[in-house]
């Protein structure tokens, strides 16, 4: 058998492993979705080992739409780590088997701190285990068996825990009507905080080039290759208005067309007009003109319609 198909294989089983999971999924899941959106303190996630790195991700996920969440390892957390959990938090126990130590350690010592008010909701794949037994709310993700070749490793398991921490992240998305916008704004340093949330007036070239009609083509791709934004307005020489632009892409294209190249100008390369774009409009809003003209650069105007600066996509993505 070649390997691609043992991967085929695998990926048909724990499709398989996490269809059945999801059809066990009952009104517990939106007692869930209800307790973690009214939480006043943090959602956390407790767990060892593998079940630990998928409660990272889980974690990570909830933080990134509002929802403050951290993970804990279980055998930290039974050895000073505890002090991290308060009485407002919703506490998530990870462990497929139900009874692993560290995991019940730590369940057990929460409940004597805060014997009335700790939220306690068990992730595992046997619901007559310790651990379900001693949790308020069980979510029996188990699965049939793992799908490595010794049956031992966790691989369906962690899948199963790892696709119910996304149902609950999108049920939350729901239940706070989460935009795209409220997304960015716990996003603001990466690229979807930057396409959402930036104007065109963060990102733009300030220094824009400007070549006559009749400029020379040495002259215009000196202008274009000095000011590195791969392109130049065009305007007339009398009055100055901006009537196109030339790109080094225009050039490109046209350099064969053109009957006397030494000879010609700005004006055999230039396209008539140019989209423009205002400086107050965001980044994503830039990227969607320029994605529907096809073009790779944006021509910005000021509040009188002045031209302001150029933007390339490269700036807004």
């Amino acid at each position: 058998m070649a390997y691609y198909e043992i991967a085929q294989k695998v990926f048909d089983q724990e499709a398989e492993a996490l269809a059945k999971v999801a059809e066990k999924l009952d009104q517990n899941f939106d007692q869930l979705v209800e307790q973690a959106a009214a939480v006043t303190g943090r959602i956390i996630l407790i767990g060892t080992g593998k079940s630990q790195l998928i409660a990272e991700k889980i974690a990570a996920s909830l933080s990134s739409i509002g929802s403050p969440s951290f993970a804990v390892d279980a055998g930290t957390a039974y050895h000073g780590d505890l002090g991290r959990v308060a009485a407002d938090d919703l506490v998530l126990f990870v462990s497929n088997s139900g009874e692993t130590q560290e995991v019940l350690q730590a369940l057990f010592a929460l409940q004597q701190i805060f014997p009335d008010q700790l939220q306690s909701v068990a992730l595992t794949g046997n619901v007559n285990s310790t651990l379900a037994q001693n949790c308020q709310l069980v979510f029996d993700l188990g699965v049939t068996g793992e799908v490595d070749l010794t049956k031992m490793a966790p691989t369906a398991s962690t899948t199963a825990v790892l696709a119910f921490g996304d149902a609950l992240l999108v049920a939350l998305e729901k239940q706070k009507n989460f935009s795209r916008r409220e997304f960015a704004k716990y996003h603001p340093g990466g690229s979807i905080g930057k396409m959402l949330l930036q104007r065109v007036k963060h990102v733009m070239y300030t220094k824009v080039p400007y070549v006559n009609q009749d400029t020379s083509i040495n002259e215009v791709i000196y202008t274009i290759s000095n000011y590195g934004i791969g392109l130049t307005l065009v305007r007339e020489k009398v009055g100055g208005k901006i009537i196109g632009i030339v790109t080094d892409g225009d050039i490109r294209k046209k350099f064969l067309q053109v009957s006397s190249v030494k000879k010609s100008v700005a004006a055999d390369y230039m396209t008539k007009g140019f989209i423009s774009i205002d400086q107050n409009q965001r980044n994503q809003a830039a990227w969607k003109l320029m994605a529907s003209h096809n073009i790779s650069n944006l021509i910005v105007t000021g509040d009188q319609k002045e031209v302001v600066g150029v933007v390339t996509i490269h700036e807004v993505l």
